[in-house]
């Protein structure tokens, strides 16, 4: 059945009190992850700000259990203490239990999420250099995770916002990054099939910088290109950068980058070469 959430219809197995959320801020946006059991706001008020709450526990009709979901939320957290220092990650406020289920606050990420179709044509009208400026902060927050000693898992467009006014983008979700060695245990690893590695459909493969290469080359034709087709005619960022993204994407992992830090080196020193 729909409620009403703060006026927006959410689809609930049964009512549930919300007005918890209302002592962090008046909502301005309410949406449901029912893949991972959460419910999101927006808030904003005078004490905090703009703040956005994840809340897991409450019965969203479709999603996964709401203890599962708990447990799903909970596990993250030390993933993002333990990064919170890089710039570019989303920052955490605070977590823990709450109204029943649990409860991770965070700062508003100003901008607009890369998977929605505005954003897209948008990031396409910035200049190349706020471009790669973007690109460059998510590719450097990986780098600094692998070196924390966390592998990235399920990353796709949708775990980024992009603010144009202030040329900056922040990661939003590393809910399923793991502490490494990780190899592959699902078979089919979560996430959008365009960045998933060749090794993240193989049962038993490992997951390491190289993977996360992978993703990273395939948010470069995100970025830049034809994310489907990665073809030169559709390349905007010029051919030594290009040269890059498609070592990255080699379905061989052993044809790419030995490390990511090579990977992030040569995407820089291209970069360079394109805009000195």
């Amino acid at each position: 059945m729909t409620w009403d959430i703060f006026g927006v219809p959410v689809a609930l197995d049964t009512p549930r009190d919300f007005d918890f959320i209302l002592n962090y801020g008046e909502p301005f946006a309410v949406w449901a992850q029912p893949e991972k059991g959460l419910l999101c706001f927006g808030v904003e008020g005078p004490r905090y700000g703009r703040l956005l709450i994840r809340y897991a526990g409450a019965p969203l009709t479709g999603g996964i259990p709401a203890e599962e979901a708990v447990g799903f939320l909970r596990r993250a957290m030390p993933v993002y203490e333990a990064l919170y220092p890089h710039p570019a990650l989303i920052k955490l406020q605070g977590h823990g239990s709450a109204a029943g289920g649990y409860m991770a606050i965070f700062q508003w990420p100003e901008g607009l999420n890369l998977r929605e179709n505005d954003a897209r044509v948008q990031l396409r009208w910035q200049p190349l250099l706020t471009q790669l400026g973007m690109i460059d902060r998510v590719f450097d927050f990986h780098l600094f995770a692998l070196q924390k000693g966390y592998q990235p898992l399920g990353f796709d467009e949708g775990g980024l916002t992009a603010d144009w006014t202030a040329g900056n983008i922040t990661v939003c979700d590393i809910d399923l990054y793991r502490t490494a060695p990780a190899v592959n245990d699902l078979g089919r690893m979560p996430g959008s099939s365009f960045f998933l590695s060749p090794e993240e459909y193989r049962l038993g493969e490992p997951l390491d910088g190289r993977a996360t290469q992978y993703a990273m080359g395939a948010l470069a034709f995100f970025f830049f290109g034809d994310r489907v087709l990665r073809e030169r005619v559709t390349w905007t960022a010029g051919e030594p950068l290009y040269r890059v993204a498609c070592r990255a994407c080699e379905e061989d992992r052993e044809k790419r980058y030995a490390t990511f830090a090579d990977f992030l080196a040569a995407w820089r020193q291209a970069a360079g070469e394109t805009w000195p």
